[in-house]
Order: structure tokens, then sequence, then C-alpha cells
């Protein structure tokens, strides 16, 4: 009889010291519940770092980064090699709540039309990360000087649920019927593939959500570092905003 499917794939992307891969995969382990998980590591702290999360953790699959290449092109491969019902993005610097993973994964098999939902985020100050988002305006995607574009999405507050344009922010959980309906991930936007992945699930007939019983700890500075790799960013918002101002579908 064949293995029932994992309800949830886990997705760590760009894995920071092992210390906080630890207390992330630690938070999942003890918040999971009766969520069936498996667990890709993305990581491009060298083989040292590899072969100590294989050694303590037996279950989860260690992908390696190389440092010259963005996320983006690894998570497309991590969701091709995944088996989840659903697949969800995180930063090694977040945190999972008590209850978070099992609301994601309620929410989105008693709504089927929700193609991606996130949790509610604070970062470790308590401050409410503003994850749900309006699209930005045409011009705005080009003269925007902070991370990220849009404004908060309308209705959003602190103790809010509901619909959003878009969902940015380490959480980020996708359909596997939506990713089998529009592809995956863009392979050129390091930063903005929530944003375009978002606009055409909505152009598919699909909805974005952010609730509020699903809560965990991460920030937006802490996902932008993540998504980036660190690096300078000025110039590349410029060509990332072009490809975002062009109809554009994943093949």
């Amino acid at each position: 009889m064949a293995e029932p499917l994992p309800d949830l794939t886990i997705c760590v992307a760009g894995a920071g010291p092992l210390e906080t891969v630890r207390r992330f995969l630690r938070s999942v382990d003890e918040t999971a519940g009766p969520v069936g998980l498996e667990v890709f590591v993305i990581t491009s702290g060298g083989q040292e770092q590899a072969v100590a999360l294989a050694a303590e953790y037996p279950d989860l699959t260690v992908v390696e980064q190389a440092p010259d290449r963005f996320l983006n092109p690894t998570i497309n491969e991590v969701i091709a090699r995944s088996t989840g019902r659903y697949f969800s993005v995180w930063d090694s610097t977040s945190v999972v709540s008590a209850g978070c993973l099992l609301s994601l994964v309620d929410f989105l098999d008693e709504t089927p039309d929700a193609g991606v939902a996130g949790p509610k985020m604070r970062d470790e100050r308590g401050a409410i990360q503003q994850t749900a988002r309006t699209f930005p305006s045409f011009f705005s995607l080009f003269f925007a000087t902070q991370y990220p574009p849009g404004r908060p999405a309308t209705g959003w507050h602190e103790y809010a649920g509901g619909e959003a344009d878009w969902y940015v922010g380490p959480g980020i959980t996708i359909s596997r019927l939506l990713l089998d309906d529009i592809g995956g991930i863009h392979p050129h936007l390091p930063l903005s593939w929530p944003i375009d992945l978002c606009r055409r699930a909505r152009r598919a007939g699909w909805h974005v959500h952010y609730l509020n019983d699903a809560q965990a700890t991460g920030s937006l500075a802490a996902w932008r570092q993540t998504l980036s790799m660190g690096r300078d960013m000025s110039r590349r918002r410029v060509w990332e905003a072009c490809l975002l101002a062009v109809p554009w579908r994943l093949r």
C-alpha cells in the first residue's frame, strides 16, 4: 500500500548559522502536531554544515546552494522534488508558533480556491510585520525605495485575517494544485517572486489569504536578506521592476 503524501513540504531557504537552523527545526518539530511533513533545507554553508544537518536530522533533505546563484531557481528544484500537498517557504531566522502549520493546512483544505496563504508575523521585538500587501502601481515599481512594494492590504491590521493581493514574508504557503496550474516561481526575480506568483495566481482565479490564527516569529528585513543572499540589490531592483511590469507566465 502506497504511503500517504505529506500534508506540507517545508523549504528552509538560504539557511544561516547552524544554531538558527536548529532553532527553526525545533519549532517545527514541537508545533507540527498531526501535520505530516517533509523538510528541505537549502544551505550555502558548505559541506560541513550540510553534513552536520544530515547527521542531526536524518529525515530532512539538505540541498546545497552555490554561493554565486540566487535562491529562487533552487526553490524551484525543491518544488520539483517535493511531494507535499502544500509547499511552504521559510527562512532560518523564523520560529513557528503552536498551531501555525496546522492552521495553514486546515485553512487550505477547507478553502479550495485559496492558492496562497500566510501566517501573521511578528519580529523578535513583537512588532507586527505588514506581510499582506496590495499590488503596487506601475510607476511605484520603479521608484519604490523600501521593501516590500505596495501598501498593507485593505482592512489589514494586527488582529485581521482576510484576502490580499499578495503575501510577502516567511511562511508563504502554496497549494500544490496552484503550482500544477500556473507553474513554479519566477527564476529571474530573487526578491519579487512572491508578488509575481500571487499575481499569476489571481489571474488564474485563485485567492491569496493571510491568517490571524496562524502565527510565527520572523521579519521582512531578514526575509529580504535571505532572498537577496546579502547582496546589494539596488541595481537589480530596476531589472525586477521591468520584468514585473510586463505579462509573464512560467512554462
